[in-house]
């Protein structure tokens, strides 16, 4: 993995602020409205709650529940990140990245859960930014991609304000709900990225 103080020649660092944790000494980070860090024992609970409530789950997600096992297996994986409001560290959701081809590992694909009294505030978006900001700071990788439902506007947003681009349906790819649903892929290369932070 490349440490967050190295970059390519000429490749400017993100606007990202990285503070220590106890337990994850690079991991907070820092936004205007929101922080991000990874999960951990204390919020055991509220992803218990979290991932067993449909609504959190929201009307494209597909609702899964979980047992405290597998809550505290999520909480191990690194990958899982709580989203903070900035100001008062109320916790109001989770962003995760994660490989999805074993044989191309220069990708990570991303997804978030908000909870629902907190959709719509730009909370999301400058989460996945912070995302994007460090995955492309800290990995050697050339592409992050999502997927979401062709129905989820709010999600579809959340992306293209953060440059990604839209690269095709995936027809059937996801069932819910006793139907199957098509998905749009979402890409941003690290070109692309490198442009925005260059501005």
């Amino acid at each position: 993995m490349r440490n967050y103080t190295q970059r390519r020649r000429n490749e400017p660092y993100a606007r990202l602020k990285i503070e220590p944790t106890n337990s994850h000494p690079l991991l907070r980070l820092i936004g205007d409205k929101v922080k991000l860090r990874p999960a951990d024992s204390s919020d055991l609970d509220d992803l218990y709650e979290w991932l067993n409530d449909p609504e959190f789950a929201g009307e494209y997600g597909g609702f899964s529940p979980k047992t405290k096992g597998e809550v505290k297996r999520l909480v191990k994986n690194a990958h899982n990140f709580i989203i903070q409001i900035r100001a008062d560290s109320h916790k109001i959701g989770l962003i995760s990245y994660y490989s999805v081809r074993s044989d191309y590992l220069n990708l990570y694909e991303v997804g978030y859960q908000i909870r629902p009294n907190e959709r719509r505030k730009g909370y999301t978006t400058e989460a996945v930014r912070l995302m994007v900001d460090f995955l492309f700071t800290t990995k050697k990788i050339e592409r992050v991609e999502s997927v979401t439902d062709t129905e989820n506007l709010p999600s579809q947003k959340v992306l293209e304000k953060n440059g990604f681009r839209r690269e095709g349906k995936l027809r059937k790819r996801f069932y819910l709900d006793g139907d199957y649903r098509d998905e749009y892929m979402y890409s941003l290369l690290r070109e692309e990225w490198y442009r925005t932070k260059s501005l």
